[in-house]
């Protein structure tokens, strides 16, 4: 005689949590919002332990994502070619194949919003700021964090569905691949011990901090006999090499642009402190529990900063005018505001406290 099916349902403040078997996740870009999304990732698995974890994503983030127990596939999603008619019937079939039973789309934006469409799933959610036309297609998932910071955002949707949220954790791949060409490269480079990441560059100007500030920082850190390693996407090279030739010192190492996303994090795994903007490579710090600074001013930390815990120090330009409400502010002078000497003073204090 078969042994009859046990249904597992969990609890949460009179919602249960159904025993999905079968979720796809989607959330394709960027840097930062991908890693922002990773505590639901870690709070959906400790839910539901044995379900099968999908992740639709674009390809130059891939990984970015842990690989099991906590996502068992990965489905690379071409950005250029979704609005192609072929493209997209190749791939509902290819969604329809897996029998998604929820779908979670953590993007809801048109584009998350037609893979959503696609998948199949006769259940297809998102969190409650559905733009873009998402609304359309997925059901929001509304909780008490409506307008705090996105990483609550998100949670409220594993907690609008019944589930347990304990904490907020960041499940990081560890490429150990990575981790030992970047060592053998900092090796080479006369980097042995403890250094300083500093990423020069941000994905919107207004949120740049000026690139002499970032010069005079370094020759600071250098000439305290710290090395320094500046890091970033290709597209930061330019930004990277004028550092480079102002700051003219061996204690500088310039790797923007010479490093594949896996290097990046292990390069920051293993950094002693990490100074930037508010850019992409900050959020892998803050998920790292890197000791860190960022300088704010043209957007919202608490909104989209370095979420939690002690290593997190954040420089607010004086000018700000940035609200979770209003949290990109078209102010090209804001981020001159901050003097070089407050980052300066805010890195001594964490030397003199030893972080």
């Amino acid at each position: 005689m078969d042994e009859p099916h046990l249904c597992v349902f969990f609890v949460h403040r009179g919602v249960i949590m159904k025993d999905y078997s079968n979720i796809l996740i989607i959330k394709m870009s960027s840097l930062g919002d991908v890693i922002h999304a990773l505590p639901t990732l870690y709070a959906l698995r400790q839910n539901l332990p044995h379900a099968k974890i999908t992740w639709a994503i674009h390809e130059q983030f891939a990984s970015l994502l842990p690989g099991t127990p906590w996502v068992d596939e990965v489905i690379v999603i071409d950005k250029k070619q979704l609005k192609s008619p072929s493209y997209l019937w190749n791939l509902r079939k290819e969604l329809h194949s897996r029998h998604f039973d929820m779908t979670l789309d953590l993007q809801c934006i048109a584009k998350s919003a037609i893979v959503s469409l696609l998948s199949g799933s006769p259940e297809k959610y998102g969190y409650w700021e559905l733009r873009e036309g998402s609304q359309l297609v997925n059901k929001a998932l509304v909780g008490a964090h409506k307008y705090d910071h996105v990483i609550e955002r998100y949670l409220d949707t594993i907690r609008a569905l019944g589930g347990d949220v304990d904490g907020v954790e960041f499940p990081m791949p560890h490429d150990h691949a990575a981790e030992g060409k970047i060592r053998n490269r900092l090796s080479e480079l006369g980097v042995t011990d403890d250094y300083v990441v500093v990423v020069p560059g941000a994905r919107w100007i207004v949120k740049e901090w000026p690139l002499l500030n970032f010069g005079e920082l370094c020759i600071r850190l250098c000439e305290s006999g710290k090395k320094v390693v500046i890091a970033g996407s290709p597209d930061d090279s330019e930004k990277g090499q004028f550092i480079e030739n102002y700051v003219k010192s061996d204690n500088l190492i310039n790797l923007v642009g010479q490093t594949t996303m896996a290097e990046l994090i292990e390069l920051i795994r293993h950094c002693h402190i990490f100074i930037s903007a508010d850019t992409g490579p900050l959020h892998i710090a803050n998920a790292l529990k890197k000791p860190l600074i960022a300088l704010f001013g043209t957007t919202s930390p608490h909104r989209t900063g370095p979420y939690g815990g002690s290593h997190v120090h954040l420089i607010i330009s004086p000018t700000s005018k940035a609200t979770p409400e209003q949290p990109l502010v078209d102010n090209p002078d804001c981020m001159a505001q901050i003097p070089v000497d407050a980052v300066w003073d805010v890195y001594s204090e964490m030397l003199r406290k030893d972080l």
